[in-house]
């Protein structure tokens, strides 16, 4: 990082790097409060389109008759995409087949950290939904780290903050495409955040801060403090949808648009870092977010038409009414793979009900066996994890 890379307002925020001389770090200034950004040029739009989008989605998913089975499904292709900005390799299927079998068994081996990305996601949204925006503090997101990183190849402490400099890019600081804060500045920088997390409009300003602004500042904010050794990437964006949950929108997940846009994500976000560009950041963030909308709308559409599907194909079945195979639409819905353990375990019923349900939803189409797996009999909903493999940006 040199400073000639730096705008002079940022260039100012430089101070030394003990541990490593003739280096420099930045300290962020605070995150930029609502008179700061309402001013930004040109971006009433996008913000707009996006916030209206979310509400659109809002309004869809408070009509459908099982959102949470939509939601199940969208934070493992979340988690999935997210991981593969890091570089790893699974796929929604290898992770659900892992998540079925608890094997992995043929896998690639980094699917326990695309899993490990789901337990993190998922304990945010419960503390979230549990607590509003008070869940938002220090110890959350050290949570969300100590759950990305648990069992993983880590070397450091999972969930604790670094007590080290590090920096982005290049193998040595000199070569560093940017440098954050020294490592006893991290805790004011993450109290900082913590109270845009926690963010209520204050008694003089004339205009709120758009959610969609927000999440932009946040994640651009947590990425230039860089709290953690690794991870910084995953934990930034699994802290979007938790904003949105917390004050009652269904979570979107952005990581198909910035995976898709990875370049101008990058590019875009060191202009924040490095010379204080808001406007142009805020702007990509936003038209993400309203394609990443349009792809949950559609996601939702397209597994309801799949559940209607095979619930019309069990109902000419012409079963007994209390017959267990009424119960697996829903579950395959949710659960796209699934052994005859899970089935049994998940519905209340007997290992032989189980295995003779999946058998009759191979034989009908609507699922179909995974061949790799010596130990387990794995099946999957080929319907829905095309869907789920749809690339983003797709109608």
């Amino acid at each position: 990082m040199r400073k000639t890379d730096l705008s002079p307002e940022r260039r100012k925020l430089l101070v030394p790097v003990a541990s490593h001389s003739g280096a420099f770090a930045l300290i962020p200034p605070l995150t930029p409060r609502a008179h700061q950004l309402i001013g930004l040029q040109g971006l009433q739009g996008e913000v707009r389109r996006a916030h209206t989008a979310l509400v659109n989605l809002q309004t869809l998913t408070e009509g459908l008759p099982n959102p949470d089975l939509v939601t199940r499904t969208a934070d493992r292709r979340e988690a999935v995409r997210s991981s593969q900005i890091e570089g790893t390799n699974s796929g929604i299927h290898e992770l659900l087949t892992f998540e079925a079998t608890g094997s992995d068994e043929g896998l690639p081996p980094d699917v326990r950290v695309t899993l490990n990305y789901v337990t993190s996601l998922e304990y945010g949204l419960k503390q979230v939904r549990g607590h509003g925006i008070t869940a938002f503090t220090s110890d959350l997101v050290k949570q969300l780290h100590a759950h990305l990183m648990s069992g993983v190849d880590y070397t450091w402490t999972p969930g604790e903050f670094r007590d080290k400099q590090n920096w982005i890019g290049g193998l040595k600081i000199d070569q560093a495409r940017f440098v954050p804060p020294p490592a006893d500045k991290v805790p004011d920088c993450i109290d900082d955040l913590i109270s845009m997390l926690q963010y209520v409009p204050a008694d003089e300003d004339q205009i709120e801060i758009p959610i969609v602004v927000r999440m932009a500042v946040i994640h651009a904010q947590f990425e230039t403090i860089h709290p953690f050794f690794d991870g910084n990437g995953r934990v930034g964006r699994i802290l979007l949808p938790l904003m949105l949950a917390a004050e009652g929108y269904p979570p979107i997940y952005l990581a198909g648009y910035l995976k898709d846009n990875q370049r101008e994500y990058y590019d875009t976000l060191a202009g924040v870092q490095l010379e204080g560009k808001w406007a142009e950041w805020i702007r990509f963030f936003a038209i993400g977010v309203d394609a990443a909308v349009q792809e949950s709308i559609s996601t939702a559409l397209g597994l309801g038409a799949i559940l209607r599907k095979w619930k019309d194909i069990v109902a000419g079945l012409g079963l007994r009414r209390q017959s267990v195979l009424y119960k697996f639409p829903e579950l395959m819905l949710g659960t796209p793979v699934l052994t005859a353990h899970k089935a049994k375990d998940a519905l209340g019923i007997s290992f032989p009900s189980a295995s003779a349900a999946l058998a009759l939803l191979e034989e009908k189409g609507i699922l179909v066996q995974r061949e790799k797996h010596k130990r387990y009999r794995t099946f999957y909903a080929k319907d829905v994890i095309d869907l789920l493999n749809k690339p983003a940006g797709t109608a």
